[in-house]
């Protein structure tokens, strides 16, 4: 049998086998997993030889390659790396600080041949990458800012800058530009020095030629050697006058640069036609004197979004005189003195009232006036007008009230809304009440209607009220429904409901006039349970009322003595309303009856018991 041929274990030669011959899974691995929440890239899985050092060295010394020397399987092996955090969520929001320079060459000046420009350099520690910022000063004329944007920024040797780069007292160059590091800030200098970078004390700017004039002009201008100018005086600009009025104007403007008096303010022009009450923000320039107006706008206010209802510029007292064509003086044009909380301010006509102001315009008051009494806002406020309902015309028959009433509320009909909760909860709740008819002055009763007796239903779930008429014997009138089932009008605009229903109240039906006479058990509980629905109902109400018509002691306890002739101590229903009337005590029936019903036992009042409660 011919022997194996064997491959030599040469490069090119060589055949990479798994771990064993039965493992088909060559699936590759994972290389990506999660550390405390945040995504980490994991070391690839390398596959190490233990004999291919000697492997190689053998087979060249024995001339030869013996497959049976390299039976052992391969180990998979990975240098484990420590589980922390990523950099760039370790030192998230980290930033390192210095403080530098540069000169810039001013070819063209008389002033200065040099500029020194003040920089702060950034180094993120999330990513290593710098920044480098220009302060903006004010009127510099120099387009400052941000000088070199956010990135990785390299070396001449090709490597990038680290934080051991920045020495403070050293020079950095980004890009051929050199910067000056004179100092760090405290955070900078306390995470270095827990790396072992310590820095020394921090070096100061050099003298900028520019700079030394312009704070020299400064010091002029204002008013003495030292920069400190003149004490304001009370209801001026705080700025003292000199003779040359180019200075003073000049002096008036360092001082109060920026300094601007904000009021507010409303003009009620409602007298006008089509006018209106609108608010507006009065802002006085303390700096040139001068006065804008802006308008304040609310949401859905409907007004044409211009902010500026008067420009910049001298506000005069008297707008007449502007049109002399003249120059206004300083004293035909309003100023801080003439501008208070609750004053009247004429604008061009209009008359605006302050009411109002910021906090830095109280405190200027207070530092230069001296008092903020006077400063307390005033409020201006009117309130939500409620809106007017109109009132719904008497209806007129047609069709039901529900229906007319949508046509009057709406100029599409829309159907009336059911009162789902009544109709699902009360709805095989009746009240049932005994009625007559009463004799009124347009309507005389005759002797059969004298006697007829009817019962009111009143149902909970759709208030509608229906009349039965129980048949009687020899009457010669037929029983039977009197009324069906519906809503009834109370008056032109409103129906009955559930609360005008109490045992002595008189309904008119149809031009039909009804007095109830007595209600069934279930009404009187049901009514009772809820008093505050009911208020006829509620004996406590009752009580309460009748010592408030209380007359004196004697007078109720004879009335109730006349009324129990038989002297038992106890009155039945009619005995305690015929003593309640005759005391001058003015109840309903159905109050009356709430009350004997609360303090009856066995269907009497003991005397004794109710002048007790009473008296």
């Amino acid at each position: 049998m011919p022997g194996r041929v064997v491959i030599p274990k040469l490069p090119g030669y060589t055949v990479s086998s798994p771990v064993s011959l039965d493992d088909h899974a060559f699936n590759k691995q994972q290389t990506l997993r999660y550390v405390k929440g945040y995504a980490h890239e994991a070391p690839e899985m390398t596959v190490q030889d233990p004999h291919m050092a000697s492997g190689v060295s053998d087979m060249y010394r024995s001339g030869g390659y013996n497959p049976s020397a390299y039976t052992s399987s391969p180990t998979y092996a990975s240098a484990k790396k420590e589980e922390t955090l990523p950099d760039w969520v370790v030192n998230n929001n980290k930033v390192l600080r210095w403080y530098g320079y540069f000169k810039e060459a001013v070819t063209e000046s008389a002033v200065e041949n040099y500029r020194v420009r003040k920089v702060v350099i950034f180094f993120y520690l999330e990513d290593n990458s710098c920044q480098v910022v220009e302060p903006k000063e004010d009127n510099s004329g120099l387009p400052q800012g941000v000088l070199i944007r956010r990135h990785r920024i390299e070396k001449s040797d090709g490597s990038f800058f680290a934080p051991g780069d920045f020495v403070v007292g050293d020079n950095v160059s980004f890009y051929g530009r050199t910067f000056h590091i004179v100092d760090a800030d405290v955070f900078t200098r306390q995470t270095l020095a827990d790396a072992g970078l310590e820095y020394g004390p921090a070096e100061t700017y050099p003298n900028d030629p520019f700079t030394t004039k312009r704070l020299s002009m400064q010091r002029h201008a204002s008013g003495g050697p030292n920069g400190t100018g003149s004490p304001m005086s009370p209801g001026s600009t705080g700025v003292t006058l000199r003779k040359d009025d180019g200075k003073k104007k000049l002096q008036q403007f360092m001082h109060n640069a920026r300094k601007v008096l904000r009021f507010y303010c409303v003009w009620d022009d409602r007298q006008a036609l089509y006018g209106d009450r609108r608010p507006y923000r009065l802002h006085y320039f303390l700096e040139d004197d001068t006065v804008e107006i802006l308008e304040l706008h609310e949401n859905n206010d409907g007004r044409d979004p211009f902010p500026v209802f008067l420009r910049r510029g001298p506000l005069p007292k008297d707008f007449h005189v502007t049109r002399t064509g003249k120059k206004l003086m300083r004293e035909q044009c309003y100023g801080p003195q003439d501008l208070a909380l609750g004053a009247f301010i004429h604008v061009y006509g209009r008359d605006f009232f302050i009411h109002d102001a910021d906090d830095f315009t109280k405190q200027w008051y207070s530092e230069n006036v001296g008092s903020t009494d006077a400063m307390e806002p005033i409020p201006v406020g009117e309130g939500i007008r409620p809106i007017p309902v109109p009132a719904l015309p008497p209806y007129n028959g047609f069709g039901s009230f529900e229906d007319s009433e949508q046509s009057c509320k709406n100029l599409v009909p829309k159907p009336p809304k059911k009162d789902f909760y009544k109709l699902m909860n009360k709805d095989k709740i009746v009240l049932r009440f005994s009625t007559r008819f009463v004799e009124t002055p347009t309507h005389q009763l005759s002797s059969s209607d004298r006697e007829r007796k009817f019962v009111l239903s009143y149902f909970l779930a759709d208030d509608t009220l229906s009349i039965f008429e129980p048949p009687q014997r020899n009457t010669g009138i037929t029983g039977g429904k009197y009324l069906e089932r519906s809503k009834v009008l109370k008056n032109s605009t409103e129906m009955y409901s559930e609360k005008d229903l109490y045992v002595g109240k008189v309904l008119s039906v149809h031009q039909r006039t009804f007095e109830l006479l007595e209600a069934d058990e279930f009404t009187y509980q049901y009514m009772e349970n809820n008093r505050h629905v009911y208020l006829m109902a509620d004996w406590e109400a009752s009580l309460k009322a009748i010592q408030a018509q209380l007359q004196g002691e004697e007078a109720v306890r004879s009335a109730f003595i006349n009324v129990d002739q038989a002297g038992m101590g106890s009155l039945t229903e009619h005995q305690f309303e015929a003593a309640l009337r005759q005391a001058g005590i003015e109840l309903t029936r159905h109050q009356i009856i709430s009350l004997h019903r609360r303090l009856a036992r066995d269907g009497k009042v003991q005397v004794e018991d109710v002048l007790r409660m009473l008296i």
